[in-house]
């Protein structure tokens, strides 16, 4: 708003009006012998009226969620996902679909109340995701958001949830400076990028010498890409940081005839306890079968590891590593076997939608719906903070597995001994290794041998006798 206002302004004016002579000339008899003239004080008014605009102070935008759940009238859960993002557009719909599925859960009701999902798609434009972000909290009433953003996107929505003081659940972007900083609304449920890049070295550290030849190797092939590039500057860091020595091959793509890297795999002074394939697609596949066919494979002392997701789809696996039996799988996420009555629950809904089974985030996104509605029931009220304490005390199992945030302001990590991207984060993310133990095998029935809390087999494997 503008206002107006009416300045009076008085000037004031003093004059001196003197009857200095009614005659000149000659005449000073006249003069001299007149009375003398009275002095005349004259006060001159004038009002002005000047009319001034003063801009109005804009009000700042302020959060309109209820803050006690007697004031509500509906629950809002806001969502930010990539929905318009080509390369992400398979992603980003199956985290939908997750979303979609814990709200048909909840189609009845949470305490008499109405649960309304709101999701927005910013792309992973950072400028669009804060301003999307704060329409969910300053228009639509959102309680907390659920952010399915890469890095930078889901960095912008950080200052917004943190400026207005709402819990902000990350279910995709994986960098650990979003959490570094100790963010006081942010919490991960998604495995940060250092979780996944020490997998191979933490296993097989714990698997050891597997062959029995006194010496520790493993090999990395990958791809020459860039997360192929990615794949080898992770594995440097933690084979080193785990004492295991790592010899690395690259191969270019296309290809279909490895045996160049065969060649030089056989060649090796020490053979290598495990091969890590990080080769994408069918191409990955190849790459498995010609080393097995090549004689490089468990019974003799080495384990293949496929860090390759073509690898979970049976008929594509068994069609091209027909010898693929007693290979280990690399999956991100929950696996039949490890699920309980929340995943299956979830995986049933998830099938209408799709045939296969969903991928991890899309867990995360409808575990994301159901961890706000849970911290919502044992908050004191529904303001940000009250929140996010109560997200702090979770410990629910949900889809994707038992969910707590052991390092927050109880207990923030050291930096040490705990990472500080540990904030927040969701510390025990199924993230696991799979086996095949027979031909044809369907991936369904794989067992997890390793980590230690979701193994349903003996492991993480079994050394050679």
């Amino acid at each position: 708003m503008s206002g107006r206002l009416l300045v009076k302004v008085i000037f004031t004016t003093i004059g001196l009006v003197g009857l200095l002579a009614l005659f000149g000339g000659c005449a000073v008899e006249r003069t001299s012998q007149a009375a003398a003239a009275p002095v005349v004080t004259v006060e001159v008014t004038r009002v002005v009226l000047r009319e001034l605009v003063v801009p109005a102070t804009p009000t700042p935008p302020t959060a309109c969620s209820p803050e006690q759940l007697a004031q509500a009238e509906e629950l809002v859960i806001g969502a930010l996902l990539p929905l318009s993002n080509s390369p992400q557009w398979p992603s980003a719909l199956g985290m939908q679909t997750g979303l979609n599925a814990a709200a048909e859960m909840l189609a009845s009701g949470v305490g008499g109340l109405p649960v309304r999902l709101v999701t927005y798609d910013p792309g992973d434009d950072p400028a669009r995701a804060a301003q999307m972000a704060e329409m969910l909290i300053t228009e639509d009433c959102a309680l907390g958001l659920i952010v399915g953003l890469n890095e930078e996107a889901s960095g912008a929505v950080r200052l917004v949830s943190e400026r207005f003081r709402k819990p902000m659940l990350v279910i995709a972007a994986d960098a650990p400076s979003l959490t570094e900083g100790q963010p006081s609304t942010v919490f991960r449920l998604a495995p940060s990028a250092p979780m996944v890049a020490r997998m191979p070295a933490s296993w097989l550290a714990e698997v050891g010498d597997y062959n029995n030849d006194g010496a520790l190797l493993a090999v990395l092939v990958a791809e020459n890409s860039p997360a192929g590039d990615r794949a080898v500057a992770e594995g440097e860091e933690w084979f080193a940081q785990y004492k295991i020595e790592l010899a690395v091959q690259r191969v270019d793509l296309p290809a279909a005839d490895f045996s160049p890297q065969i060649a030089r795999l056989l060649s090796m002074d020490t053979v290598p306890d495990a091969v890590f394939v990080s080769i994408a697609g069918d191409a990955g596949l190849d790459f498995q079968q010609q080393m097995l066919e090549a004689g490089i494979r468990p019974e003799k002392g080495t384990l293949a590891v496929m860090r390759n997701q073509r690898a979970l789809d049976g008929p594509a696996f068994w069609s091209r590593v027909p010898s693929g039996a007693g290979t280990i799988v690399e999956r991100q996420g929950p696996w039949p076997a490890t699920q309980n009555a929340g995943t299956e629950a979830f995986a049933s809904r998830y099938a209408r939608v799709n045939a296969r089974w969903p991928e991890f985030s899309s867990f995360l996104a409808h575990d994301a719906v159901l961890l706000l509605i849970d911290a919502i029931g044992r908050a004191s009220s529904l303001r940000g903070m009250d929140l996010v304490k109560a997200i702090e005390a979770s410990d629910v199992e949900l889809a994707a597995g038992r969910y707590s945030f052991p390092y927050g302001s109880a207990q923030p990590p050291d930096g040490q001994a705990t990472p500080e991207h540990y904030w927040h984060q969701w510390t025990s993310p199924p993230l696991l290794y799979l086996r095949y133990t027979q031909e044809l095998q369907d991936p369904a029935q794989l067992d997890v041998v390793w980590p230690d809390i979701y193994r349903t087999a003996a492991g993480p494997v079994e050394r050679l006798p």
